[in-house]
């Protein structure tokens, strides 16, 4: 089975940074075991810092109980691993657990033992994280007006409770 890579994050004024290996399923994939400092995916993150473009590449690796991302969607690689670091490529620890158990290609990965299913969930001691990427989105677009001096609506705020688990 493929499996994509892509990065969430390019340098400053580069084009978002996108890779795609070829490997099986039962291979080890590299990941961080917990969220980095400035992980969009922590709820006390500046979302500012992130592009439309990351966005976008946020979009195509999302799924949801249900709408699960299909096996050849992207995976969302940590946006400080990236090629020249210590350890480029590995997978975001934020979008695993939020997003790993509704994209197949992981779980997939997960089940062969390519992945520890610990990864597919927030671990003791993390940073609260947002519920979905459509939390996250809201939450960016309402500190995108607040820097820009606009007053969010209500309906932009996003909602100040954790989901429960």
């Amino acid at each position: 089975m493929s499996h994509h890579v892509r990065s969430a994050e390019a340098p400053t004024g580069a084009a978002p940074l996108r890779r795609v290996v070829q490997r099986r399923v039962d291979e080890p994939l590299e990941h961080r075991t917990r969220p980095c400092a400035r992980c969009p995916w922590r709820r006390d993150a500046d979302l500012t810092a992130f592009t439309d473009a990351d966005m976008a590449m946020l979009r195509g690796s999302d799924g949801r109980p249900g709408d699960e991302a299909p096996p050849t969607a992207p995976n969302v690689a940590c946006h400080r691993d990236q090629p020249g670091t210590a350890h480029a490529w590995r997978l975001c620890a934020g979008w695993l657990a939020v997003v790993g158990h509704s994209h197949l290609g992981i779980r997939a990965t997960a089940m062969a033992g390519g992945l520890p299913h610990t990864a597919l969930a927030p671990g003791d001691g993390w940073p609260e994280l947002y519920g979905s990427l459509s939390e996250l989105e809201t939450a960016r677009n309402a500190q995108l007006d607040r820097a820009a001096g606009r007053r969010p609506t209500d309906a932009q705020l996003p909602d100040p409770t954790p989901p429960s688990a």
